[in-house]
């Protein structure tokens, strides 16, 4: 059955991973104890240009459940394996904390395991350990299983279809109705497209995050916002500019209406210092709408939050 986490969070991107400037940089004496995964556009801060270190993380993009829909959510994967393979092995591990704060499930079963994966041209093969059971003529769950992980793998480029198998025996439609598994074919997007119309909404996110070497931070966590403030008026897309001082965590945005949300960012990285979202604004939002930026707690409270009003005109 579908595991829902109570936790923050979406879909995301991040602005540094996809553009030309997504080089780690230092920031120099203005970032003190930071260092910058992404390059999140804090017009108050300076920086100067570095070498990194070591490599900058991939970005994957992987489809996680929202209220029984499937939603794209952006993720930072590890280099050295390939981008279909990470965006696996992160979708078998489920919602973050802030996903699931933002209601985020996933129909995948808990402590399902990737027993292998290989490519065939531009056919992914993946093999996990357990798919959710059939029950009579209820297929929901396993549908929406196959449907994030066809879309998952995907998503990189590179991989046009998935030939899912389940213990080393192929799984698709045809296993869903009691079908042979040997005739089972890799599936496409365009295969599940019935489930559902998903549709990546763009926009982008970035934040500084702590260096290995950085010292504790001993304080109250703590949210500033240098944009928006309250009483701007906006249209088309939203700015969101800020810092976050703690030990770091992500950084969840929520747009809302008459205390209903209308749209959600996610800065899924352990951000300390400055962050930077780009949110694309749905074209029927008219009127005062709130913005609510939240750090997220361990115990499913905010360990900060902050909310200004804005304007949007249509």
């Amino acid at each position: 059955m579908t595991r829902a986490l109570a936790v923050l969070v979406c879909a995301l991107l991040l602005v540094g991973c996809s553009g030309a400037n997504s080089a780690v940089r230092d920031e120099g004496p203005a970032a003190g104890d930071r260092a910058v995964v992404s390059p999140a556009t804090v017009t108050e801060q300076t920086s100067t240009p570095a070498t990194p270190a070591a490599p900058a993380p991939g970005v994957a993009f992987i489809y996680l459940l929202r209220y029984n829909q499937p939603e794209p959510t952006r993720r930072s994967v590890p280099v050295g394996i390939s981008v279909p393979e990470s965006s696996m092995r992160e979708l078998l591990a489920g919602p973050s904390q802030a996903e699931a704060t933002l209601h985020y499930s996933t129909a995948i079963l808990e402590d399902t395991r990737l027993l292998s994966y290989s490519r065939t041209g531009r056919v992914a093969i993946v093999d996990i350990s357990a798919l959710p059971a059939v029950q009579g003529d209820n297929d929901s769950e396993a549908l929406l299983a196959l449907y994030q992980i066809v879309f998952t793998v995907t998503a990189a480029g590179g991989v046009d279809a998935v030939q899912v198998r389940v213990a080393g025996r192929p799984y698709g439609l045809s296993s869903l109705t009691g079908g042979s598994s040997a005739l089972e074919p890799p599936l496409t997007r365009a295969d599940l497209s019935f489930v559902v119309a998903a549709e990546t909404l763009p926009g982008s996110t970035g934040c500084a995050v702590a260096k290995q070497d950085a010292p504790p931070y001993d304080g109250a966590p703590t949210l500033t916002l240098a944009r928006p403030k309250s009483g701007e008026t906006v249209r088309g897309t939203l700015q969101v500019r800020g810092a976050l001082q703690s030990n770091g965590g992500p950084i969840v945005i929520r747009l809302l209406q008459d205390e209903l949300e209308v749209a959600n960012r996610i800065i899924d990285e352990q951000c300390r210092g400055g962050f930077a979202a780009t949110i694309p604004l749905p074209r029927t939002l008219i009127g005062s709408v709130d913005v609510e930026v939240i750090a997220p707690g361990t115990n499913g409270e905010p360990a900060a939050s902050i909310r200004e009003t804005i304007t949007v005109e249509g």
